[in-house]
């Protein structure tokens, strides 16, 4: 009889705990909170704009490495191809993580930009490439800096976070070449 009544408290005192009882709502607060699994479009957008920036900017650094005439594009050309090569490494995994669809090409204008570096020689090339990366290296810095204050994934906020000294440092060695 003691064994029977221990047991039905130990039963009851289970049954009240919260997750336990069969009629106690499970507790979700935990999932609802964890806003990695639910990426913002802010955040998509971003991992998509940085991706295609990434694959365009690999390009034109190994254009400049191949073509550039002076040392300072063709060690930029380097400096892109290593740096956005490690940047879009951990933009594609942390996508995968959080099932973002990422581009498999640049865009439509990025496409064109590498088109017209193929083409251009010389000083002319040296000049297109400095130029159109300063653009892209502004514009991507822009976007980032958005990402950092607006974006709700910490995954991705983190990331941006840690692109952003990449992305100054490449613009302020654009700048400085330009002036050369």
């Amino acid at each position: 009889m003691r064994t029977r009544l221990t047991l039905s408290l130990a039963v009851a005192a289970l049954a009240s705990l919260p997750g336990c009882g069969g009629g106690a709502a499970p507790n979700t607060a935990a999932v609802v909170a964890r806003t990695d699994t639910q990426p913002s479009e802010q955040d998509k957008t971003w991992m998509r704009t940085i991706h295609q920036g990434n694959m365009t900017e690999v390009q034109a650094g190994r254009l400049a490495e191949g073509k550039g005439t002076t040392k300072p594009v063709k060690a930029i050309g380097k400096m892109l191809v290593k740096d956005h090569t490690k940047l879009d490494t951990k933009v594609t995994q942390t996508a995968t993580q959080l099932g973002i669809q990422l581009p498999t090409s640049p865009s439509a204008d990025q496409r064109a930009e590498l088109i017209r570096l193929q083409n251009a020689t010389g000083r002319d090339f040296d000049q297109d490439f400095l130029s159109g990366m300063v653009k892209a290296h502004t514009e991507a810095l822009a976007a980032t800096r958005a990402e950092i204050s607006n974006g709700s994934s910490q995954a991705v906020v983190a990331l941006a976070k840690a692109a952003a000294p990449s992305l100054q440092e490449h613009l302020t060695a654009l700048r400085k070449a330009q002036g050369d």
